[in-house]
């Protein structure tokens, strides 16, 4: 949905600003006339960065409110549902702080924005997931979902066909490129992970949790094995490098059917 700025108007000393064709103009237009924001709006960037702060100051509230129905969960299954939701808002905040700073490209705003927007949709979905939808779930809504979609809806960036060399994106290290071309990967690894003790961890999850999180590449070398385990890998620039197809088997069980959320739900997972 486009904004059409001749349809948008500031009365900023009136305090009241009117906006009509965003995607969702009500709620949008009853937080800017009940909040004080020192900055006029002139032109669509103004009004974004209005946006923005607005979404981010809901999102932070929106936190706090989730918070603070930890002790109204009935059950497990609602406890589950709720405590996916506290991370994902940790998440929605950390992302849309990063797109406030001047140095983010348009490009990365647009992706983190409809990051930040698909946490929220995740937090809800949970609760679906485990059916039960009508106690705690009601209590989350402060519609940010429909603020993100309204700033999301000013900062459309035109499509770009992508890069590449030497068959890799572009913005792939030449590092990188020669470490997933080499034919021993394994070799080049920082720690070795096998079922029969001969590496320094017997199970991927203990190697990817001492991982440091770094600038450079992390590479964990996973011996040929059936590893029964969920992985949840927190750290930044971490690399798995098995034995092949069909040598290298990590499986997991978790499932909504089992009464995991679907965001719980991956054998290996990459936290944002």
């Amino acid at each position: 949905v486009s904004t059409s700025w001749e349809h948008l108007h500031a009365r900023m000393g009136a305090g009241h600003v009117v906006i009509v064709q965003t995607p969702y103009p009500q709620p949008c237009e009853y937080y800017l006339t009940h909040n004080n924001f020192n900055q006029t709006i002139k032109n669509k960037s103004d009004f974004y960065k209005v946006s923005l702060q607005l979404a981010i100051q809901r999102a932070q509230k929106g936190k706090e409110n989730t918070d603070s129905v930890g002790s109204k969960c009935r059950n497990a299954q609602e406890k589950a549902a709720w405590s996916d939701c506290c991370e994902l808002y940790d998440f929605t905040i950390q992302k849309l702080t990063q797109t406030v700073d001047p140095k983010c490209k348009d490009t990365d705003s647009q992706t983190w924005l409809s990051t930040a927007l698909t946490n929220l949709e995740t937090c809800k979905n949970g609760f679906y997931d485990l059916g039960v939808t009508n106690y705690v779930l009601p209590l989350l809504s402060n519609n940010v979902t429909k603020l993100l979609s309204n700033t999301l809806s000013l900062k459309k960036v035109p499509y770009k066909q992508p890069s590449y060399k030497g068959g890799f994106p572009t913005w792939v290290k030449p590092g990188d490129r020669k470490l997933l071309q080499t034919s021993s990967a394994a070799s080049k690894a920082n720690v070795v992970v096998a079922k029969d003790g001969s590496g320094k961890y017997t199970t991927v999850k203990a190697a990817t949790d001492a991982a440091p999180s770094g600038s450079g590449r992390y590479v964990i070398y996973v011996k040929a094995g059936v590893y029964n385990e969920q992985v949840e890998i927190k750290a930044k620039n971490v690399m798995l490098v098995g034995d092949g197809i069909g040598k290298t088997i990590i499986t997991g069980s978790k499932s909504v059917g089992g009464g995991t959320t679907t965001f719980r739900s991956a054998t290996v997972g990459k936290q944002l």
